[in-house]
């Protein structure tokens, strides 16, 4: 594999995980983590699709914009209650009002496909989805390891070793 993409993956080793223990814990992360992992992502992402600098911050304006519409309609259809508590005819006027979520969040992916077009190549931006979800699962990968390397280690008797 190329330098980049494993300098990319080292950067990611040192400046992420070290704070990202807290994924998976019921205690928010900071917001300190949170930038980290999410300028390891726009940098591993930026890698992956091959963005010149001028593309790189059309592309990643263009990406902070669409993320906070989407956040605004899903905010919008948020439950008002857990779903295990909901009666019947509440879950079903809930599942129709994800259905009118997702259309309309179609809708907002068709706009800013045409927008994203005006910044990257449509090749680029079919190789966005990939290269997050390879992120993500690198990113529960190493998170995983650490987790692992942090517990201690047991027989199969439940004892701990000496």
């Amino acid at each position: 594999m190329n330098k980049k993409y494993w300098l990319v993956l080292l950067l990611l080793g040192f400046f992420v995980l070290p704070g990202s223990g807290q994924i998976f814990d019921d205690e928010p992360m900071d917001s300190e983590a949170r930038s980290k992992i999410q300028a390891a992502r726009v940098a591993y992402i930026t890698q992956r699709l091959g963005l010149t600098p001028d593309e790189s911050q059309r592309f990643w304006a263009l990406h902070n914009e669409f993320e906070a519409e989407r956040d605004k309609i899903r905010g919008k259809y948020k439950p008002a209650r857990p779903v295990e508590s909901m009666s019947d005819q509440e879950a079903e006027a809930f599942i129709s009002r994800r259905f009118d979520m997702e259309a309309e969040l179609l809708s907002l992916k068709r706009d800013y496909f045409q927008r994203f077009k005006k910044a990257v190549s449509p090749q680029k931006i079919a190789l966005f989805n990939k290269a997050d979800r390879e992120f993500r699962l690198e990113l529960l990968k190493r998170v995983q390891e650490r987790r692992q390397n942090a517990r201690p280690n047991r027989r199969p008797g439940g004892n701990f070793r000496d």
